[in-house]
């Protein structure tokens, strides 16, 4: 039974929620725009009518004769400027253009961008070099995982388990599961897992997985679409018939995508182990076979 469960971090739950909070900022500032001006076309529908279709000119005293020195453009721009409405337009705008400033530059602590560019600001971030070398670094760490799984190490691990001339399949398999969790979460995979063995029967929302795993003899994948969504998980899933039994390996992680190397990986875990295990019931019933025939001697 895996007991290490997957735990999403508080950074993949800031990266998840910010277009959430984006979207919800942007909708609250043009839904006060819109309440703020209905309020004021209500109050002036109600106050002066005119004033709702037409700039009214001022009747007091003291703006009954222009000012000599105002000029035209004062003349035009400032009851524009000085309009109740238009001023709620301004504050509006304004604060789209902050919202949108924060949220261009918040989420470069939280992605991996090869560039950022703002305006005549430019942030190189990371480089298609550094992503390559970590692609064979990721792909090095798997054949050596690969590597370790056919060879003594793992064959004389194997051994260990067995009891009363026989080795419980499963109970190796978790074993070797848990080594390779362990091996993904560290540098350069830095990929959590969970997993989980089926006896025969996997869960309902697996059943096209395990019948594509069935048909093709291979494992099957399903990655989500948007890797960012912690509510949805993506899958790997193999079945595997052994002596009899019907194996069902399901591999899931809330942030982690699946690749071919991942395929192959857990299909050689699988059938190394099997083959382990036949070698060693087939050197068990050879040593119980000699020690009969001696027996029998005396």
């Amino acid at each position: 039974m895996n007991m290490n469960k997957e735990k999403r971090t508080l950074f993949q739950w800031i990266n998840f929620l910010i277009p959430y909070f984006y979207t919800a900022g942007i909708t609250l500032i043009i839904s006060w725009m819109i309440v703020a001006s209905l309020l004021i076309g209500f109050h002036t529908w109600k106050d002066n009518p005119q004033a709702f279709l037409l700039q009214t000119e001022s009747t007091n005293n003291s703006s009954s004769t222009i000012n000599t020195a105002e000029t035209a453009f004062s003349i035009i721009v400032k009851p524009f400027v000085e309009s109740n409405f238009n001023q709620i337009i301004f504050r509006g705008l304004f604060l789209l253009f902050i919202w949108l400033l924060l949220f261009l530059t918040v989420p470069v602590a939280f992605k991996r961008l090869k560039r950022f560019k703002f305006l005549n600001l430019e942030f190189e971030v990371d480089n298609i070099e550094q992503a390559a070398i970590e692609t064979v670094e990721i792909s090095g760490t798997k054949a050596r995982l690969m590597a370790y799984f056919t060879g003594d190490d793992a064959s004389g691990r194997t051994l260990d388990f067995l009891t009363q001339s026989t080795i419980d399949f499963k109970e190796v398999l978790e074993y070797f599961l848990a080594e390779t969790q362990l091996g993904y979460k560290n540098h350069p995979i830095n990929g959590f897992f969970t997993y989980e063995i089926y006896n025969g029967a996997a869960p309902e929302k697996l059943y096209e997985l395990v019948e594509e795993s069935k048909e093709s003899g291979e494992s099957a994948v399903f990655n989500k679409i948007n890797e960012e969504n912690l509510w949805k998980k993506s899958y790997l899933v193999y079945y595997f018939p052994f002596n009899h039994n019907e194996y069902i390996t399901v591999i899931e992680s809330y942030s982690y995508s699946f690749d071919i190397l991942d395929k192959y990986l857990f299909e050689l875990l699988h059938k190394t182990i099997s083959k382990n295990l036949e070698n060693i019931e087939y050197m068990v019933a050879l040593t119980d076979t000699e020690e009969d025939t001696n027996d029998g001697d005396y």
